[in-house]
């Protein structure tokens, strides 16, 4: 994309796996450079964003939430908080597979309640240092 007076350059730092992440990701999408990338992940967000926003009233789903286990105990923190909306739950930890340790671990939280509070949930877990991915579902 040619830099024109309605595009803006927006820089920001990565740890090194991520950028590494991001260069493999261009050239095996096949987009001609990261920012064509990040752009076009930055917008999936935004939509994302915007179809959670439109949940109004009772809600019911489910929330799946991945992190690295160092978040574990911010992400039990937000849960316990939210234990009215959330009608069960479940946790389990993933190894890295080579080692066997315990480096990811994965909750998943039915929900029940005011949309407000769901939304507030899901944007509270993703703001956590170190959570990899927030899913919210609804039913």
């Amino acid at each position: 994309m040619p830099k024109s007076s309605d595009t803006e350059i927006i820089s920001f730092s990565a740890p090194k796996k991520l950028a590494k992440d991001i260069e493999a990701l261009t050239d095996e999408i096949g987009y001609t450079n990261r920012s064509e990338l990040i752009r076009d992940a930055v917008r999936l967000l935004m939509k994302s964003k915007v179809d959670i926003d439109g949940i109004e009233g009772n809600a019911e789903g489910v929330i799946i939430t991945l992190y690295d286990h160092s978040a574990e105990m911010d992400a039990s923190d937000i849960r316990h908080r939210n234990m009215d909306i959330i009608r069960s739950f479940m946790h389990t930890d993933f190894s890295d597979g080579q080692t066997g340790d315990r480096k990811t671990c994965c909750d998943v939280l039915i929900y029940s309640g005011d949309a407000a509070r769901i939304k507030k949930l899901a944007f509270n877990l993703g703001a956590i240092k170190n959570v990899k991915e927030v899913k919210l579902f609804v039913a």
